[in-house]
């Protein structure tokens, strides 16, 4: 109960914070305020007013939001154009805060009219209607004036008003509608949601049909790792401190072989050995390659001589790159980690015994085994996504590079096995378990699709945050279905063309009860 109660009181205060203006500003007759936004290419424009009115101070506020983070605009002014029956007046404003534009400034005819906003290169029109003066003008008190400037003009063009929800279709780059709030929703600021990590997004829909979500284990590349050998017999030592995990360089010594009491294999006989046989053999050839040129051997004595002698240097060449103080060093073949220790210090082992692991980070194959039932939708993989340890989903791309290979036939568990190059996936290791979704596509068939973040449960049911405008947002309950990892098909609830809050949906449900608490939190001034 305590913390369900901070969170309504900090959510209060985040909402009270995020109100910008003097205590001047504050009015709490609740005029209402007229809402439009508009939505370019690179920005969302949400402009709001109390009205409009010929010969007296009219007052707009302007937020502009970056899509590509959802966070204020960097940009210093911002142009308005107001035209009403061919009359034409233009304000300049300097940012008040960043992404908050105010400008003031008194309309000279009523009727229907156009706004016209340029700010950073990015363009949109409003449709507004400027009234008969019959009220005193605003009293806003910012502190940055607004000023006379010039604005681009754009070709005057008539479009019908919006209210309430977004339409079915999206409309032009550009294109203002009157959006107003419902009662009942949930009231977020501009300057709260450029608090957070915040998005919104249009829904869609999409062909994805049938979704296989498996189990899978992440496993290194064959190229990526490597065992150490036992290349002769005896005792093994270790080379300092090795454990699972150490990081490695290439040809750092990691492991010593010797005879120890296992005279029978010391490593010292056997270099002793293979340096005297390689001695005798060189002085062998050596000799008979000089009887040879005096014609006194056979061509096949010295030949045999002098692969004896090839030998016996092959083999003490290799002893001699692993043998100091009497004993043969093993060193690490690549830069890396130990990735598994196959023997304790002191063990015995013989030629070809497994010591240790060694890994280097890289690329890494994703493996899972799907019942026989899935053999026909493996065929038709459009799509595979996989979903962290952590909960963060990666999306494998070009799905027909990725398949390295599809079990032909069952394996000993009745199970198809399917193997995946997922490239270097960061903040996950080999060894780690992870979820596979393998979407297929059935190009006849188009559903409603939202981004899996936008989802909140309550109590069992799943809703979504949809944007009446950019402050309000009605909670809406939906029926979901199957899931990509990232992508959820909806059944009802929401519909292709609605904008949805897709990133910090959770945040929205917590300030409900913190709004409860304060009537004024979240307002937008």
């Amino acid at each position: 109960m305590k913390k369900i109660l901070f969170s309504a009181i900090f959510f209060a205060l985040l909402g009270c914070a995020g109100d910008n203006h003097s205590e001047k500003v504050e009015h709490h007759d609740h005029a209402h305020m007229h809402s439009f936004t508009a939505y370019t290419n690179n920005m969302e424009l949400f402009m709001q007013h109390e009205g409009l009115e010929a010969g007296k101070k009219s007052c707009i506020t302007l937020y502009a939001t970056d899509l590509a983070n959802f966070k204020p605009t960097d940009s210093e002014k911002a142009e308005l154009l107001l035209n009403v029956g061919g009359k034409r007046l233009t304000a300049t404003a300097n940012a008040g805060s960043k992404g908050v534009y105010h400008f003031d400034f008194v309309p000279e005819t009523s009727g229907h009219g156009t706004i016209y906003i340029d700010i950073a290169g990015e363009h949109a029109h409003f449709d507004v209607d400027v009234e008969h003066a019959h009220s005193e003008a605003c009293n806003h008190d910012h502190s940055h004036e607004s000023h006379e400037g010039h604005v681009h003009s754009h070709d005057h063009a008539s479009h019908g008003h919006s209210h309430g929800h977004s339409h079915s279709h999206a409309p032009h780059p550009g294109h203002g509608e009157q959006t107003e709030g419902k009662h009942g929703d949930v009231q977020f600021s501009k300057e709260q949601s450029w608090k957070i990590d915040f998005a919104t997004e249009v829904v869609g829909k999409s062909s994805f049909d049938g979704v296989v979500k498996v189990a899978a284990k992440v496993v290194a590349v064959p190229d990526n790792f490597t065992n150490i050998v036992a290349t002769t017999s005896g005792k093994v030592q270790f080379a300092g401190n090795i454990v699972e995990g150490k990081d490695v360089v290439a040809d750092e010594p990691l492991f010593y072989l010797e005879g120890g009491d296992v005279t029978d294999n010391d490593a010292a006989v056997k270099y002793a050995e293979a340096e005297s046989e390689y001695i005798l053999s060189k002085s062998d050839y050596e000799r008979k390659k000089l009887l040879f040129i005096d014609k006194i051997v056979s061509e096949r004595e010295y030949q045999a001589a002098e692969a004896a002698y090839r030998r016996a240097e092959a083999r003490y060449a290799s002893m001699q790159r692993s043998f100091g103080d009497g004993k043969v060093c093993l060193r690490s073949p690549l830069d890396g980690f130990v990735a598994e220790m196959l023997v304790a210090n002191g063990d015995y082992v013989q030629p070809g015994t497994p010591l240790a692991t060694i890994q280097r980070e890289g690329d890494v194959n994703v493996v899972a085994e799907l019942p026989v039932r899935y053999s026909q939708q493996l065929r038709n993989i459009k799509s595979v996504n996989v979903e962290l340890p952590s909960g963060d989903v990666y999306s494998i791309n070009g799905i027909d590079k990725n398949v390295l290979a599809v079990g032909n036939a069952v394996n000993g568990c009745n199970m198809i096995p399917v193997t995946l190059t997922a490239g270097n996936i960061d903040g996950v290791v080999p060894g780690s378990i992870v979820t596979l979704y393998l979407a297929s596509e059935n190009m006849n068939v188009e559903n409603v699709v939202i981004p899996r973040s936008a989802i909140v449960e309550e109590m069992g049911n799943y809703f979504v945050f949809v944007q009446n405008n950019p402050v309000s947002f009605e909670k809406r309950s939906v029926s979901t279905g199957i899931t990509d990892g990232q992508m959820v098909k909806v059944h009802s609830g929401v519909h292709a063309g609605e904008r949805i809050v897709t990133k910090g949906a959770v945040v929205l449900k917590l300030s409900q009860g913190a709004a409860a608490l304060d009537p004024h939190a979240g307002h937008v001034h």
